[in-house]
């Protein structure tokens, strides 16, 4: 998922100047990657995304008028495509490694979750996974996000999740389809879509799965890609909770990991 040139758009939107000069200043630092403009709040993030759409937007939590989370949920909403002809990205940004900040951004339809101390190559990494509609969310955080889900909350559910409050939800409690089962989908997923799914439920990356099921990558990453399109996730972190609800993997295939 890039722009013109192969080049990956960027947008920062974060209140503090010091915060998006240093970002601005690493990414900029790469032949690939090109920050295109830069957002003090959520309201002026929503209209630049509008204005001029990039392929990744990276985005603070805590902002004045409108937080990140709001601001991500509208840019998710109305659809907002990227130069490269992909929908924009959002990327959550914060000073706080905190279960409802995973949780409600992942509800708002992020594609990750990264946290504001990391080394400037696990920034630049981040943006290049997303440009390749990977998860920038780690396994931890991927853990605790499905332990939230398992305990009564839904990420992708539409519903956001309320800081401090109990969920009322009864426990998710999945139970494993047949192999007839089309899952709810229009387009059913194959065997080996099916297979590969489990697999991203787990944690697998695209190596490991072309390395345990004897294909190729380029494969690996097509059947990925009709995965995420059959299931409607954005991401990988979608598809896991996917995964997850419709009880394709034992919870603790994944939460043993965290």
């Amino acid at each position: 998922m890039t722009g013109t040139h192969g080049t990956i758009t960027v947008a920062l939107a974060d209140d503090q100047q010091l915060v998006r000069a240093g970002f601005a200043m690493v990414l900029d630092s790469q032949d690939d990657i090109e920050v295109v403009w830069q957002a003090v709040d959520g309201v002026e993030a929503v209209q630049s995304a509008m204005q001029q759409p990039v392929d990744i937007i990276l985005m603070d939590v805590q902002m004045p008028n409108l937080d990140g989370i709001s601001a991500t949920r509208q840019i998710v909403d109305a659809g907002v495509v990227g130069p490269g002809g992909e929908p924009t990205r959002v990327v959550v940004l914060t000073t706080f490694d905190n279960d409802e900040y995973v949780m409600n951004s992942i509800t708002a339809g992020a594609s990750g979750f990264l946290l504001k101390d990391a080394d400037p190559e696990d920034l630049i990494d981040a943006v290049r996974t997303v440009g390749e509609a990977s998860a920038v969310i780690s396994p931890k955080a991927t853990a605790r996000l499905l332990r939230q889900v398992r305990e009564g909350g839904d990420a992708g559910a539409g519903q956001e999740a309320v800081p401090g409050a109990a969920s009322s939800a009864a426990p998710v409690a999945p139970v494993a389809p047949g192999p007839e089962d089309d899952l709810g989908l229009v387009d059913p997923l194959t065997p080996r879509e099916r297979e590969i799914l489990v697999l991203m439920a787990t944690g697998a990356s695209n190596q490991e799965i072309a390395a345990r099921l004897f294909v190729s990558l380029p494969t690996v990453k097509t059947h990925v890609g009709r995965v995420l399109a059959k299931t409607g996730s954005r991401d990988r972190v979608h598809a896991v909770l996917f995964a997850f609800r419709h009880g394709l993997v034992d919870p603790a295939q994944v939460l043993d990991g965290e």
